[in-house]
């Protein structure tokens, strides 16, 4: 594949943008085109005229061009996401642009707050989209035509993708980059990244676990940074109070009140989570992550992972 078969990626920073919304996806591509020469031809790209964007805490990006260089066909334009582009009415002559690519472009699409400039620019009437979770009201709000997910970590409507908060753009890049160059290349990539696992779209934003009420008890609070990664020594309440060296009763009063759920619904929050991310890595092996788990059937950690996040 030659320079001019490159697939064409264009990663748009508005001013104020967030660093990682860029360098995510940057990345993501950047590695694909390492691994196969000729694939992609990456660039970030200011949204305004200008070499430098600020970011939203003060480091600049050196950008070699703005958007209004490119006239010709594109394979992917992904917007990042910025403060400003929440706030206020974004650069008109930057919503033009978006209008005009759009009939040219593969695949639009958004990390985080970049959704609120596409939906300025009218592309996304209609459309179920995502963003990151703190401005999912606002954006119903300022958009009602558009169908808002405030759950998934990215979202495909045909060739429009938007994503969640900061870090799932990497997750949407990578979800790209399979789309053209296959699943093992995507994995690979994932792997380099030290990414503990490839999110898939339909993966909640907020895990349980990070959802949870921190405790303020030294001891519990412990536990809780514990518990995740060592569920196979914790199959009981009483197994969680041996650790912390209480009885079960008063372990099970002070643990509720900390953390506003009781012990054993926190331990079986916990193992349907683990079972679900596991079932993602390893699909066929349903039986035996079952068993390791603490549940007696694959149909006991199923109804788990359906009931998941669900207080009792």
């Amino acid at each position: 594949m030659n320079h001019k078969d490159k697939r064409k990626v264009l990663i748009v920073a508005p001013p104020q943008v967030t660093l990682m919304d860029v360098t995510g996806p940057w990345e993501v591509f950047c590695r694909a085109e390492a691994m196969f020469p000729g694939t992609y031809d990456v660039a970030v790209v200011a949204a305004e005229p200008g070499a430098r964007v600020s970011t939203k805490f003060g480091l600049d990006i050196r950008c070699e061009h703005s958007v209004h260089e490119f006239q010709g066909a594109l394979d992917t334009v992904l917007v990042a996401g910025s403060q400003q582009g929440v706030d206020a009415a974004a650069d008109p002559a930057f919503l033009a642009w978006l209008q005009d690519a759009a009939a040219r472009t593969r695949r639009m699409g958004s990390v985080c707050t970049g959704v609120f400039y596409l939906a300025q620019a009218g592309l996304l009437a209609g459309r179920r989209v995502t963003s990151h979770w703190r401005y999912i009201n606002q954006l119903k709000t300022q958009f009602p035509d558009l169908t808002v997910d405030p759950e998934p970590i990215f979202v495909a409507d045909r060739d429009i993708y938007t994503s969640a908060g900061i870090a799932a753009g990497i997750d949407l890049a990578l979800a790209l980059v399979e789309q053209d160059c296959g699943h093992a290349t995507s994995q690979q990539i994932a792997q380099d990244l030290v990414i503990f696992v490839q999110r898939h779209a339909d993966q909640t934003q907020l895990s349980w676990s990070l959802a949870q009420r921190i405790a303020d008890h030294d001891p519990i609070r412990q536990l809780q940074r514990w518990a995740p990664d060592n569920l196979q020594s914790l199959t009981t309440v009483e197994d969680m109070a041996a650790h912390v060296h209480m009885s079960p009763r008063n372990f099970s009063r002070l643990f509720k009140q900390q953390t506003g759920v009781s012990p054993g619904s926190y331990l079986r929050q916990l193992r349907a989570e683990a079972g679900e991310r596991r079932m993602q890595q390893a699909p066929g092996k349903t039986k035996e992550l079952a068993a390791e788990l603490g549940f007696g059937c694959e149909k006991s950690l199923q109804r788990a992972i359906q009931q998941k996040g669900k207080k009792s």
